[in-house]
């Protein structure tokens, strides 16, 4: 009671760019309540009258360690991939990957965190350090959209 409840509103993804690539958060369960365990993505999109695949990339989930607390990675089998959760107690996982002919899997990162606020969407946050092309290894990163909202992955893990 009292909890504003948000998963029917918010939308999986956000619309694809005709041209890029984008990087956005996406929770598992926007209406967890502290003490609640989520899953947190960190997801790329790539444009819709773009060619390329992504072949490697390095970015940083920053988060309010207030607001969730970090539980570990979750192994994603695609390509060779790389977390440092070295930082997670001042709220930042950096991870990297890169596939020689590109990802089939476009998910970048997946953790688990507890939720220790209940308004914690407002805490997750994505920053993306370098995104290249597979096969001609031109830099994705210029034409990068980094939408601030959270988004819901409807999906059952």
């Amino acid at each position: 009671p009292g909890a504003k409840k948000r998963t029917g509103s918010l939308p999986e993804t956000p619309p694809p760019p005709s041209q890029g690539v984008q990087a956005f958060v996406q929770v598992d369960n926007t209406d967890a309540h502290p003490g609640d365990q989520i899953h947190v993505f960190v997801r790329a999109q790539m444009g819709t009258e773009s060619s390329a695949k992504l072949g490697s990339y390095t970015g940083r989930l920053t988060f309010d360690p207030a607001a969730v607390a970090y539980l570990g990675d979750v192994k994603i089998d695609d390509g060779l991939r790389v977390t440092n959760a070295n930082g997670a107690g001042h709220g930042e996982v950096r991870f990297a990957g890169a596939a020689a002919g590109g990802f089939a899997d476009l998910t970048l990162y997946e953790g688990t965190f507890e939720v220790k606020q209940a308004d914690y969407l407002s805490a997750l946050s994505v920053r993306m350090e370098e995104l290249s092309a597979a096969g001609t290894l031109s830099d994705l990163k210029k034409d990068l959209v980094v939408p601030t909202q959270v988004y819901l992955r409807r999906t059952a893990r």
